[in-house]
């Protein structure tokens, strides 16, 4: 069919070509340059009839220098080079389409100035991030390299304004912030059309790929997910991420904490999984105590470790938590009352402030049944 209608085809091409038809049969006079030569005529015996009378300088006269004219060409030829044609057309496109498809599946890059990048609403990163010395040394490597060698991720936005930011970060929040610090272009990732969910699952799955996300990052990330109605419930968000329920539900835990117990902190950063658990059942127990402790670590200086705060907003009650092998009982105007140090053998000495008889009886009773003796 297609070999049919490239031969109508070529028909109505030569069809519409200018008619130059000239009888086979006749010659076209040709004006010569030089001179016109005198003709011999043709014997008898050479054409089979009598010689004509007429004189050699009156044929050489009458006879101008003539050429034949030479054909157009016909239709079917016409047809013949119109495919010929189209068959070097076709090898083209065939080669060009071969040249196309070793680039199949690849991503465009684009250099955007990041100035008009926004960060997301899904931003997931801590402003610490942006002061540790791993930032710093990220920075380092971009500007050296002229740019970012790694690309980020954004997608189009519809800008209200002339200036306003045209994309919106999928993900790469350091790698754009370094260029955007330093100066230059960020080498990008464009995706038109992006949801947001989708979005989200990119994000999330890019961070934890390179396993330099705070349990606490992602835990304020799941939580504005749910939040702002992206998933209708945690198994589902856990389900679309690809992650253990229960990872979502410690992260979640720790992004649920007070501001005060986060403060206590040198950083949220620090804050981990196992954290989270424990930390909300103090908080349940006695709030007041555990956001009073918090505040007072809070305002420390120098700050304690990030593992001290932990054990101290966890303790009981009246009770400071054990080192080098003591501690220490208070009561509710923070008097001790009793404490108890041991050696290096394990033997215990305990201290009580004050104790009546009836307090005396209850302590015998109490080490009797520790020891499993009775008082001599």
């Amino acid at each position: 069919m297609a070999n049919k209608n490239l031969i109508k085809r070529a028909f109505s091409v030569t069809a519409n070509l200018p008619s130059q038809r000239v009888d086979a049969l006749h010659l076209a006079p040709v004006e010569s340059p030089v001179a016109a030569v005198p003709v011999e005529p043709a014997s008898a015996e050479e054409v089979g009839a009598p010689a004509a009378p007429t004189p050699a300088a009156s044929v050489s006269e009458s006879l101008p220098v003539v050429r034949p004219v030479v054909a157009p060409r016909t239709s079917p030829g016409s047809m013949l080079a119109f495919m010929a044609e189209q068959s070097e057309v076709h090898k083209e496109v065939v080669e060009l389409r071969q040249r196309l498809e070793a680039f199949d599946g690849a991503e465009i890059t684009r250099r955007l100035d990041p100035r008009h990048v926004v960060a997301s609403k899904w931003a997931n990163r801590n402003a610490a991030h942006f002061t540790s010395e791993a930032f710093a040394s990220l920075k380092a490597e971009i500007e050296s390299a002229g740019g970012n060698i790694q690309p980020i991720k954004v997608r189009a936005i519809s800008a209200a304004v002339p200036d306003a930011p045209r994309f919106e970060l999928v993900y790469g929040h350091r790698r754009h912030r370094a260029c955007l610090e330093l100066g230059l272009p960020v080498l990008a990732l464009v995706e038109e059309g992006m949801k947001d969910a989708q979005l989200f699952i990119e994000m999330d799955r890019e961070n934890r790929e390179r396993a330099d996300l705070s349990p606490w990052e992602q835990g304020v990330m799941y939580a504005r997910a749910l939040d702002e109605g992206l998933f209708p419930s945690g198994k589902q968000l856990a389900a679309a991420l690809g992650v253990d329920m229960g990872a979502v539900s410690k992260a979640r835990s720790l992004s649920s904490l007070p501001q005060e117990v986060v403060a206590a902190f040198m950083s949220p950063l620090d804050l981990q999984f196992r954290w989270g658990k424990p930390l909300t059942e103090a908080l349940q127990k006695d709030p007041e105590g555990v956001l009073e402790r918090a505040r007072a670590m809070a305002a420390q200086e120098p700050r304690p470790a990030s593992a001290d705060v932990f054990k101290m907003l966890i303790q009981t009650p009246g009770v400071k938590p054990r080192r080098a092998g003591a501690a220490e009982w208070l009561d509710g105007q923070g008097r001790r009352v009793a404490s108890m140090s041991t050696d290096r053998k394990g033997r215990a000495t305990i201290l009580l402030e004050g104790l009546d008889e009836t307090q005396q009886r209850r302590l015998v009773k109490l080490l009797d049944g520790f020891l499993g003796l009775k008082a001599a």
